[in-house]
């Protein structure tokens, strides 16, 4: 479609040796990183448990090669390889919506945000999936044209070419099937606050009704008491956070709007029928397998 060779790619891994993601795809290295072209630029991917290949000539070389003048780029969780290089400290980056409350408590001086991708300078950071075609059809405009990102965009059957401002995630109405817009409201307010959690009454005050009408309300809708539901939003982030990263259960139970690890614990195993711990035990074995 460009009628020329614009880009060239190469994969590198820390020691130039066969590599193997979370899905258990593997890649075979084109090089190592200490024997690496020059490159101008460079985009790092991780997954899942990312914090098992963090390693310190990594961060020194991205440092390095950052120093040179090449543009640094990070997909999913691969922005925290960049944070933990102090290379993003006052830099606004992308954040995957999952990820978003743990990254803000390890990087407070990282500006995160839950824009689906993000550009500050010579960075780009993706917030991950589908995303990461929206963030490279923005580069290859700004390299080469919009029209040539169109053509590519099309040829993806990727209609639309979103801009960094958009939501990473459908709306509640959309996940839940809701249609009550008072309904929706409260459930917006609850997953924005399930680490400083709000009294019940105080979610109906703001949409104008009474705490048994509110009740009604989710009963009717989505089979479940205001306050279970709440209770099982938090319970699924505290998963995802015990599958996904490498926070102690404490900062976990902290940010899922917990006072104390016992109370979080209880809740945790009255709702999945194991301990966190066992939760974290047994993604890591299924991690182990993979490999």
């Amino acid at each position: 479609m460009a009628k020329q060779r614009i880009f060239d790619w190469k994969i590198l891994s820390a020691d130039g040796r066969h590599v193997k993601s979370s899905s258990g795809l593997g890649f075979d290295a084109d090089a190592a990183i200490a024997r690496a072209p020059r490159c101008d630029i460079v985009i790092l991917c991780a997954g899942l448990n990312f914090a098992d290949a963090y390693d310190a000539s990594v961060f020194a070389w991205l440092r390095r090669i950052y120093s040179e003048g090449c543009v640094l780029g990070a997909v999913s969780t691969a922005v925290f390889f960049l944070a933990k290089a102090r290379l993003l400290e006052g830099r606004r980056c992308a954040v995957h919506w999952e990820s978003l409350a743990s990254f803000r408590s390890e990087f407070p001086n990282c500006l995160a945000t839950d824009d689906i991708f993000a550009i500050d300078g010579r960075f780009l950071t993706s917030s991950g999936g589908t995303v990461t075609l929206d963030m490279m059809l923005y580069l290859i405009s700004a390299v080469e044209g919009r029209e040539l990102a169109a053509l590519i965009s099309d040829q993806f059957n990727h209609a639309r070419i979103r801009r960094q401002d958009d939501v990473q995630r459908m709306s509640p109405e959309d996940r839940f099937g809701i249609r009550n817009t008072k309904l929706a409201f409260v459930v917006r307010r609850m997953e924005a606050s399930l680490g400083d959690p709000v009294e019940i009454s105080d979610l109906a005050d703001s949409v104008a009704l009474s705490l048994r009408q509110l009740e009604r309300l989710f009963h009717a809708n989505l089979g479940k008491s205001p306050t279970n539901f709440y209770i099982e939003l938090r319970m699924t982030r505290a998963r995802e956070l015990l599958v996904y990263t490498e926070l102690a259960i404490g900062e976990i139970a902290e940010i899922c709007g917990y006072r104390s690890a016992s109370h979080f614990g209880r809740s945790y195993r009255t709702r999945f029928r194991e301990s966190p711990a066992a939760t974290r035990k047994a993604e890591k074995r299924r991690e182990e397998t993979i490999a």
